[in-house]
């Protein structure tokens, strides 16, 4: 877990031109996206009102113990402050000296268990118009939004990034992508990998704990902490979906999308990469859709943000090789803020200066996602 410093600490960031925050989080409530519900949909928005608990109820969201249950170990508890508020983010923001955020839902991450896929829908575009109009100001890029996207309606989901690609403050696709049924790779998605590619914007895959029980059903039943949950569920689900979207040819038939995968960390991917490659070798005509290795398309077309890094507070040359295997131009520093697990930038420029060079520190600081999200 993050080592954080206390408020008033000395910035270590000087020779960094830009620091771009991949990952961002808000933390919205189901009230405040009812307020967003279009008279039409009254009904569903009754169904969702309703609902006795609607983590439960309506998301399919479960933890078998309060998450964090031991924050005050971190010493600065943001996640008491939910980010709820634009006044919160800019107040991150100055604090660990932020240029750019890239936000992230919090409840929604969790769209996908959604059974009820009009509700899916409905909360996808309430969830769209509470941040636009709670979260981005025009004229000002500083903080920017994926469109949420109900992955079990794939035709509406193109619908809504059609309808809102073009808006000011919107920078990607998110895709809730824990509890994917069925996988990313498979063709139920495609109106929403040509809706993204046609409107030029990248898809974002962020995980969410709580929410495995329908790919992970023995893991979500037998885990009896909050820890094992969180721990596995982020690399699980990410060498899932990316396993998945490989082998299908996703990025072979979307050549000019491009790919994030969120708070999974880095020490997974050269490992993935390298199993992936030897699976498509020896059998490889079962992956007819390929024309190079799946290494080359992660290469080409993915990147992924650093938190958490993992633990290597005694021997940071470790993180700094495992980034050199993945590709330092492949990764984007993310801090997860609110959460207590959260990486301030120096979480991970403390570790890498020095031993990558300058161009590299860069990119994943901050240049790198300058590029992924088009910002000025």
């Amino acid at each position: 877990m993050a080592q954080h410093a206390k408020a008033g600490r000395t910035r270590t960031l000087d020779a960094v031109d830009v620091v771009v925050d991949a990952d961002a989080h808000v933390t919205e409530s189901v009230d405040q996206l009812l307020e967003y519900v279009d008279e039409r949909d009254e009904g569903l928005r009754r169904i969702i009102e309703d609902a006795a608990q609607p983590a439960h109820d309506i998301y399919s969201v479960a933890h078998p113990t309060p998450p964090f249950i031991h924050t005050d170990a971190f010493g600065d508890v943001y996640s008491d402050a939910p980010t709820g508020s634009l006044e919160a983010k800019r107040a991150e923001m100055e604090e660990f000296e932020l240029d750019y955020s890239i936000l992230s839902p919090t409840l929604n991450l969790s769209l996908a268990t959604v059974n009820n896929d009009r509700a899916a829908v409905v909360l996808a575009k309430a969830y769209n118009e509470w941040v636009l109009d709670q979260f981005t100001e025009e004229g000002d890029d500083s903080i920017l939004t994926p469109v949420v996207i109900p992955p079990q309606a794939p035709d509406k989901a193109a619908e809504i990034i059609d309808d809102n690609g073009n808006e000011d403050g919107v920078c990607a696709v998110s895709v809730p992508s824990t509890g994917l049924v069925p996988p990313p790779g498979h063709r139920w998605y495609d109106p929403i990998y040509e809706a993204a590619e046609d409107n030029g914007l990248p898809l974002l895959f962020h995980s969410g704990s709580g929410a495995t029980a329908d790919i992970f059903p023995v893991m979500r039943k037998w885990t009896e902490v909050y820890a094992e949950d969180h721990a596995m569920v982020h690399p699980f689900t990410a060498m899932w979906n990316l396993t998945s979207m490989l082998f299908q040819a996703v990025p072979a038939r979307y050549p000019d999308l491009q790919f994030v995968f969120q708070e999974a960390g880095v020490g997974w991917i050269p490992y993935t990469k390298w199993r992936l490659d030897d699976h498509y070798l020896q059998p490889s005509d079962e992956v007819p859709g390929l024309d190079k290795l799946p290494s080359k398309y992660v290469d080409d077309q993915f990147t992924f943000t650093t938190q958490p890094p993992g633990y290597t507070g005694h021997h940071p040359e470790h993180l700094a090789k495992m980034i050199e295997l993945v590709g330092p131009e492949n990764l984007m520093y993310a801090s997860d803020l609110p959460h207590p697990d959260f990486d301030p930038p120096e979480e991970l420029f403390d570790r890498i200066r020095g031993h990558l060079d300058d161009e590299a520190v860069r990119g994943m600081m901050g240049e790198t996602a300058v590029d992924v999200f088009g910002l000025s």
